[in-house]
């Protein structure tokens, strides 16, 4: 089996393990809280990356740093919005909205990497914001859905933006297992006064059977699927390993949609299909034209 072929395998196994996730959390927050559920998850990632290190034997160590700091701030704030979202809609709707994450993290990467958006990366993700609008799903309770959904772009962007200062972090030669130490450690921090503060984490009505749901949910999102990723792209690009990762709404889809089913309308499936294709566009656009500046930066 050659690289290219390991790569495919690993990026195959991380999009599974993030589509199961959602479906995963869903089940634990129908007997836990949000604000629990956010405090599981971070506790989980901590163990298994300290664990990992261990195992590694490179014991991970506490970065004290501003830009750390700052990365912590938003991971805790897409943590909270995660459940809170995950709590109003169905895990169908998280895995499309979900999605968005990709638009968020080119306009981010223009803003504050100073990359440039070229016309075509312009159009597709105007075309992903339509797509977005027209897949948010007007059965039921029309307001309640709308908060899921602002709640559920609003993750997407504190988790992009998460994505973009560990970019910056990662090039000062720091270790990925680590930082994904000090993060979680940080964001604990801030995920406990959101749960003292909703007045929710000291009541003693927890379930054994949600907490196993919100932990396995987070060793496979939070943890394996990441550690898995990371694997992919060291035999594949990024671009390609982008372009599969679209299709995880679908995946995620089929998988819960005989637990938690959705009303299937004209609107909402031409708005899935206009989200996953303009992503599927943006990802490719973005991958081919990154090329280029590869292969100069190397006659250089």
């Amino acid at each position: 089996m050659n690289g290219t072929q390991k790569g495919y395998i690993y990026n195959l196994l991380s999009v599974f393990m993030m589509a199961v996730g959602p479906l995963l959390s869903k089940f634990g927050l129908l007997e836990i809280s949000p604000a629990k559920a956010a405090v599981i998850n971070t506790i989980t990632v901590i163990v298994a990356s300290y664990l990992l290190g261990l195992l590694q034997r490179k014991k991970v160590v506490f970065y004290f740093e501003k830009e750390i700091i700052w990365l912590a701030l938003f991971n805790s704030i897409g943590v909270i919005f995660l459940f809170l979202s995950t709590n109003l809609l169905s895990p169908v709707e998280i895995g499309f909205i979900g999605r968005f994450y990709t638009v968020f993290a080119v306009l981010l990467s223009v803003l504050i990497l100073k990359e440039k958006l070229s016309k075509n990366e312009a159009i597709f993700i105007t075309l992903a914001i339509l797509g977005a609008f027209l897949f948010v799903n007007k059965g039921g309770d029309f307001n309640t859905n709308w908060l899921g959904s602002f709640f559920a772009i609003l993750y997407t962007f504190f988790f992009a933006l998460t994505n973009i200062f560990i970019k910056k972090t990662m090039s000062k030669e720091r270790n990925s297992n680590s930082i994904l130490f000090t993060n979680n450690c940080i964001t604990l921090v801030f995920v406990l006064l959101y749960a003292t503060f909703t007045e929710d984490f000291f009541n003693r009505d927890y379930s054994y059977t949600g907490i196993g749901y919100i932990v396995l949910s987070s060793l496979f999102t939070g943890f394996l699927g990441t550690l898995l990723l990371y694997k992919a792209l060291e035999h594949l690009r990024f671009s390609i390993a982008n372009v599969t990762r679209a299709f995880s709404p679908i995946l995620l889809a089929l998988i819960s949609f005989p637990f938690f089913p959705i009303e299937i309308t004209i609107q909402n499936t031409l708005g899935a299909i206009v989200l996953v294709v303009s992503i599927l566009l943006l990802s490719l656009g973005k991958g081919t034209e990154d090329q280029p500046q590869k292969a100069n930066r190397k006659r250089e």
